[in-house]
């Protein structure tokens, strides 16, 4: 730049701030063009450093988050994330990542937010139209993702993830018409994508009481990824006019062969009124139909104190339609002091992301018939995590004992899924067992699926 124009170039600058007018008026003519030509070097070199500087220092965090997620870290990830968009709130891809990262820790309010405010600038961008359907199946609202699957397939028809996700939330409702159209779509998505797996998810199947932990088809793995589930765990109780206390421990596992498909096995010992007994217990579910399901289960123990020789049981699960299921069942077991044989039925109805269920059981030992009722009711929340509170009342039999007693249970009990692959279990109880004795008890587990 010729030096007249960068006297006037200066000139403008002097002008414009005020500042600048008392450090520069006073330089002598030489002295303003040698400051000019400076101040014009360092301009274009500071300039230039910051940006070949600025890129490098966005590139390091991209990094780091990328670094981040892909293993799994993703409590750091959002930390970062949330830097990222803090220093650029325009940056939409960064705002879209939060809102996945987010949705995976199961943060689905501020995901869904995070979701709502992309789609206020981009409506038919699929990638946030699916990020919001799956924060809507993830925290358990499938109706309310059908919709916008609906637009998403519409914009984005050869993804597989949209797919995937439809019939999940179809198999989530848990409907009759939604089975049907669940794997209506599967079909379709087995022709269209051959080389993927596809599978269909199943509504929980209802708790028959055992004397062992008994597991449950749940719905909690909507990929199907884990068809193996471990526990371990214990339960403690105390006994009121010094019965002293009762302990267990178990292990239990699981295997899903497919859809209201599995085997689960269990090893319990036990210490009740100073005797120890060893329990094993092998049991099944498999479909008769697509509305009857069949559930067989025994239990031996080698040297019975108090739990039962052996028993043995069948049931029969129906769907009823509109979210009603009714199961019937017969067990047979075997005392010390004579068989027990109890039948049961138990009806109950699902709605929103809640189960109520009643259980009628009429038991016959010692030659009298006892009958005895149960009421659950439950709460479902992310996906498979539950809490259910129980009152159960009537007339029990000590099979070891051979006393019948009139009892009342009341028990709060859960399973709360920490993420994908672990989970803790857990109950409180007050049981009055007639005059005999009152007991309070607590029990807690560990879950992992792989």
């Amino acid at each position: 730049m010729p030096k007249e124009l960068q006297i006037k170039y200066f000139d403008r600058l002097r002008m414009n701030g005020n500042l600048l007018i008392s450090f520069v008026v006073s330089l002598s003519n030489h002295e303003r063009n040698q400051f000019v030509q400076r101040f014009h070097k360092s301009f274009w070199m500071g300039l230039l450093l910051l940006l070949v500087v600025k890129p490098l220092f966005a590139d390091d965090l991209q990094e780091k988050i990328d670094t981040a997620v892909h293993s799994g870290q993703f409590v750091d990830a959002e930390s970062l994330l949330r830097q990222q968009v803090l220093s650029n709130p325009a940056n939409r891809d960064a705002h879209f990542r939060l809102a996945k990262v987010l949705s995976w820790q199961k943060k689905f309010a501020e995901a869904e937010r995070g979701y709502q405010m992309l789609l206020d600038r981009e409506p038919a961008n699929a990638d946030y139209l699916l990020g919001l359907a799956q924060v809507s199946v993830w925290s358990g609202k499938p109706r309310v993702a059908l919709p916008l699957i609906e637009r998403v397939q519409a914009l984005a028809p050869g993804d597989a993830d949209v797919w995937r996700l439809h019939i999940q939330a179809l198999a989530a409702i848990n409907d009759d018409v939604s089975l049907k159209q669940a794997l209506l779509v599967q079909e379709q998505a087995v022709k269209r994508f051959p080389e993927l797996n596809w599978t269909i998810v199943s509504k929980a199947k209802p708790e028959i009481k055992t004397e062992a932990p008994q597991p449950a088809i749940d719905v909690r793995d909507q990929h199907f990824e884990h068809l193996n589930q471990i526990e371990v765990g214990g339960s403690y109780d105390h006994l009121s006019k010094n019965k002293g206390y009762w302990r267990s421990e178990y292990i239990s596992y699981e295997h899903r062969f497919a859809p209201q498909t599995l085997v689960y096995g269990a090893f319990m010992q036990t210490e009740r009124f100073g005797y120890n007994d060893e329990q094993f217990l092998l049991g099944g579910y498999y479909p008769l139909s697509q509305r009857l399901t069949l559930n067989i289960e025994g239990n031996v123990s080698p040297s019975p104190q108090v739990l039962a020789n052996n028993s043995i049981l069948a049931a029969l699960q129906g769907s009823l339609g509109q979210n009603w299921v009714l199961t019937g069942g017969f067990r047979h077991s075997e005392y010390g002091t004579g068989p027990m044989q109890q039948g049961f039925g138990t009806v109950e109805h699902y709605f929103s992301d809640f189960r109520a269920a009643y259980t009628l059981r009429a038991t016959d030992s010692l030659g009298k018939i006892q009958f005895g009722h149960r009421f659950d009711f439950s709460y479902y929340y992310q996906d498979a995590s539950f809490i259910t509170l129980t009152y159960n009342m009537g007339a029990e039999t000590g099979g070891f004992q051979g006393v019948v007693y009139d009892t009342q249970y009341f028990g709060l009990r859960g399973r709360h899924w920490l993420n994908q692959d672990w989970a803790v279990t857990w109950e409180l109880g007050h049981i009055k067992q007639g005059d005999a004795y009152n007991r309070e008890g607590v029990s807690f587990g560990i879950r992992r699926a792989f």
